[in-house]
């Protein structure tokens, strides 16, 4: 019987002092002394509410993927999650935890100089306001995928459009309208949805046509909507941004419709120079297949790879 093959990565435990609180992190690192790059590794930072592990396994298995090909990578458990101590936090309130890992991080590994933060849903979210409010020099690139920009106007104007519209191009939809099939409680919800959906984009400083206004801000106490402060901190980011989409999900969609209809803030912000977009057309919005987790794994390599290779990014 032939020997087992050695493992390509190894894992360890890191812990994480926040404020007090003990956070819990995995480190995934090559196995080979001859990493990739020794300076850099990627901080996957956990959409909520859930924790280190992801759903189906895919946190555990992106990070030894990672590993194993040379980048080493770190995911943990925010305050009030998993194995963490302290009380629950949304992805607006991470920014402790995210510093605290890298504080960690960069104790335990000294050569560890520049990260990826590696985000998926309101955990890219939690990545653009990071880099946003704390300007850390260390973070040299953003990985993100399907972004959390969700209000409720903007959920009602996503359903309407990819939903709703393509519905009443159906033949079907009216045969069932005009046999009863259809009730009225159906067409009130169609309503009720473009009503919604003419509400203003979000609930923080925007004027009237979306736009963010003109007005100087303190980062690190920013008050504004969520989604102005994300689009701010990809517009400022000085490092390369690589974003990956899922063609069959509605979190992904409401983000294109964002970038397209959110004014000002928003405008153009696809065509920045240093973002990489890749787009998955069958994929669901967390990878779920094996094959779609594997091409993610791969983007993801492939962009770390570039980022070790092209020097620290401009504070």
């Amino acid at each position: 019987m032939s020997a087992l093959a050695a493992p390509l990565h190894r894992d360890s435990v890191l812990r994480i002092d926040c404020d007090g609180t003990p956070l819990v992190g995995l480190l995934s690192e090559p196995a080979s002394a001859t990493a990739l790059s020794s300076d850099m590794g990627v901080l996957l930072i956990v959409g909520g509410p859930q924790y280190r592990v992801g759903s189906h396994r895919q946190f555990t298995l992106l990070g030894r993927a990672l590993a194993a090909s040379g980048v080493p990578c770190l995911r943990l458990d925010y305050r009030g999650m998993g194995d963490a101590g302290g009380d629950q936090r949304g992805f607006e309130q991470v920014d402790a935890d995210i510093a605290a890992a890298l504080d960690a991080w960069t104790r335990e590994r000294p050569e560890l100089k520049r990260v990826v933060l590696w985000g998926l849903c309101d955990a890219a979210s939690a990545a653009l306001l990071y880099v946003h409010r704390q300007r850390d020099a260390r973070v040299a690139g953003l990985c993100l995928a399907n972004p959390w920009v969700r209000t409720e106007a903007s959920l009602a104007r996503t359903q309407v459009r990819h939903y709703y519209l393509e519905r009443l191009r159906q033949p079907a939809f009216w045969r069932k309208l005009l046999s009863g099939r259809v009730g009225l409680s159906a067409v009130r919800e169609l309503l009720g949805k473009l009503a919604q959906s003419r509400a203003t984009a979000s609930g923080g400083s925007a004027g009237p046509d979306g736009a963010a206004r003109n007005t100087r801000h303190d980062t690190r106490h920013d008050t504004r909507h969520y989604t102005e402060q994300m689009a701010d901190g990809l517009r400022a980011f000085a490092g390369p941004v690589l974003l990956v989409l899922s063609g069959d999900d509605y979190v992904a969609k409401e983000f294109l419709d964002r970038c397209r209809d959110g004014g000002a803030a928003w405008r153009g912000l696809l065509d920045r120079p240093g973002l990489r977009r890749e787009d998955l057309p069958e994929a669901d919005h967390t990878f779920s297949t094996a094959a779609w987790r594997a091409r993610v794994e791969q983007l993801t390599a492939a962009f770390a790879r570039g980022v070790a290779a092209g020097g620290s990014p401009t504070p």
